[in-house]
């Protein structure tokens, strides 16, 4: 339990693991609490560590703190049932009949006050019960499926204020193929419910909320004559090379790493987040100068500290930042709008993460830590970013941005530094302390202007063989979230549409779906562009990966987010290994991917009111 608690050993902590001592607590043998780990400071949580290893009789929980509510914590007090039926080895858990109550105590010690109870109200909470007790049952995979559908319906619906959903967006909400219309998923409802009526009320009450089949016109693409182009696509494909195949090796935050494994197979020893970061200004500021933009937009760093409750002196990054000698930062483009009190940001993670089949001994590792290429994780995005700017800034030349643009490279989404970046930036959001670092120690104070959205882009370039063409828009908590999805939406229904024109123009004509590179540095043959699905995967979805992401930590604070990602299956060759390479990219389906997210960041950036119209 010490070493699980307050360990920084390599060995200990792995890949992807750190001391728990911030998420627990401890007590000594009469009851006196030795570490109260959400409230502790640094000095606390070393004193408490001191004390357990001194040995001794220690009782512990992991504890995470309540939800705060002004001068409350909420609490859910909510009974779990668990029980082992006679003559079987299963585990039964009796969870959803037994809600439980909130309650609000006050956050003041000893406080005389008393305890509020709060009972939870939902507005048509009959629906979300009876999809849950109707449809999710434990062996039928179908009926399982369709209670998540239909939560994400409700969900949705009820955000936008009970208006009638789009009929295309509630398809892809319930992430139907596009041979399966919704009259055939609701005719299917009554034959997978546990009874037939309550698959007929089911029915019923979902025809009401989506819209009837007629829908308007799309609207006119605001990006695709240039992204929808074979110059975009090579463009693309040759600065992912150049990013994961070239200069740059150790590009994880804590690179590099000083244990003997890792110090026999490096190449050299410096990190190279910093020349890579100096890389990526370079470029935005050559694009900013040729769009005869300077003095309107910039680019620049947001520079902060990686400062941690233990030490981690095995960490040759960590160990840099501590002696004063190295610095984490984001990297930050602001292209102006016409309203400068509002801005869309669109963004990515360019570290890398640890080759797992390079550390881990079972795999014929040798315990290193070496940092991936990253063509798929996380240059796929990176070089989105980069091609982005030039469109974004000819629209703010040409007086087309209602709002800002901010193209955001982030630092440290990988372990260990854990989405580093993203907390940082969001925290001097909220604080009001988001000041850019320009050039000769120019600053440029943003505090003022209100993020009304992220489009957070994590692995976009690889089209999944199992299961392929599809990509997920998984938006964050709120409805705020959900009006910048449905743009997502929009944006991928519009490019979709086009591509039968497209296709039959003379250089695409009669060509087939791309195959990847079998060498990876020889760009793939022109193919014709993919038409995509992307799936809108709420909360409700167990496939939506924004919990895995830079996306988690803006939804946790309340900025709307969305997170484009390709099909992701965490088991497959290409993740968090050695082939995080050219190999694994589809270019027809990854640029294809990366200009529907440029014409999603330009709708939510172009328009008077972000709405479900």
């Amino acid at each position: 339990v010490a070493r699980l608690l307050f360990s920084t050993d390599l060995d200990v902590i792995g890949l992807y693991d750190k001391p728990l001592a911030r998420n627990s607590q401890l007590w000594t043998h009469d009851y006196r609490l030795l570490l109260d780990g959400p409230r502790a400071n640094s000095f606390e949580i070393m004193q408490a560590e001191k004390s357990a290893l001194e040995g001794g009789l220690f009782g512990y929980r992991f504890f995470y703190p309540p939800m705060q509510v002004g001068q409350f914590e909420v609490y859910w007090h909510r009974p779990l049932i668990a029980w082992q039926p006679y003559c079987s080895n299963e585990i039964s858990f009796m969870t959803r009949e037994l809600t439980g109550y909130f309650t609000a105590n006050h956050r003041q010690p000893h406080s005389s006050e008393p305890v509020v109870e709060l009972w939870p109200r939902m507005q048509r909470r009959e629906l979300y019960l009876s999809a849950i007790h109707d449809f999710h049952t434990p062996h039928d995979h179908y009926a399982h499926q369709t209670a998540y559908n239909i939560l994400a319906l409700l969900d949705s619906w009820m955000r936008q204020d009970g208006k009638p959903l789009k009929r295309s967006f509630a398809h892809r909400l319930l992430n139907l193929s596009k041979h399966r219309s919704i009259e055939q998923w609701l005719e299917d409802l009554p034959v997978h419910a546990r009874t037939p009526e309550a698959g007929e009320r089911m029915r019923t009450e979902l025809e009401k909320i989506i819209e009837s089949p007629k829908e308007a016109a799309l609207p006119e693409p605001l990006t695709y004559m240039t992204t929808a182009s074979r110059s975009f696509e090579e463009n693309w494909w040759n600065d992912i090379r150049f990013l994961a195949h070239g200069e740059f090796l150790n590009k994880d935050n804590a690179d590099c790493i000083l244990d003997e494994a890792t110090q026999k197979m490096i190449i050299h020893t410096n990190r190279d987040l910093e020349p890579l970061g100096e890389y990526l200004i370079s470029r935005h500021r050559k694009a900013i100068a040729e769009a005869g933009m300077e003095g309107k937009a910039f680019c620049g760093e947001l520079p902060f500290e990686w400062s941690t409750d233990f030490e981690y002196s095995a960490f040759g990054g960590w160990k840099r930042n501590r002696e004063g000698k190295a610095h984490e930062r984001n990297i930050l483009v602001v292209i102006p709008g016409r309203n400068r009190k509002e801005a869309i940001m669109m963004g990515d993670h360019y570290d890398t993460a640890y080759m797992e089949d390079i550390y881990e001994k079972e795999r014929g590792g040798t315990g290193a830590r070496l940092s991936a290429n990253g063509a798929d994780d996380n240059y796929s995005a990176t070089v989105t970013l980069l091609h982005a700017a030039p469109v974004f800034l000819k629209m703010a030349k040409e007086g087309k941005l209602e709002r800002d643009i901010w193209l955001i490279h982030l630092t440290g989404e990988e372990f260990p530094s854990d989405c580093l970046g993203a907390r940082n930036f969001c925290q001097m959001a909220l604080e009001k302390r988001l000041l850019l670092h320009l050039e000769n120690e120019q600053t440029m104070d943003l505090s003022a202007t209100e993020v009304k959205g992220v489009y957070v882009m994590d692995m976009i370039g690889h089209n999944r063989d199992n299961d392929h063409d599809i990509f997920q828009i998984s938006p964050g908590k709120g409805t705020s979230s959900l009006k910048i999805a449905y743009q997502a939406h929009l944006a991928n229904e519009i490019w979709n549409a086009h591509t039968r024109h497209w296709n039959l123009m003379p250089e695409r004509r009669n060509l087939q779906q791309g195959k990847r590179s079998s060498d990876g540095w020889k760009i793939p043959a022109m193919a014709h562009h993919l038409a995509l699905c992307g799936e809108v995967r709420t909360r409700f979805n167990p496939h939506s990966s924004i919990f895995n992401t830079d996306g988690q930590i803006f939804s946790d604070v309340g900025i709307p987010v969305v997170l484009f990602m390709e099909n992701y299956d965490i088991n497959r060759s290409g993740y968090h290994d050695t082939k995080d390479t050219m190999e694994n990219i589809d270019l027809d389906y990854g640029a294809a991917l990366a200009a529907i997210a440029i014409e999603s960041v330009a709708r939510a950036a172009s328009l008077p009111d972000l709405s479900f119209e």
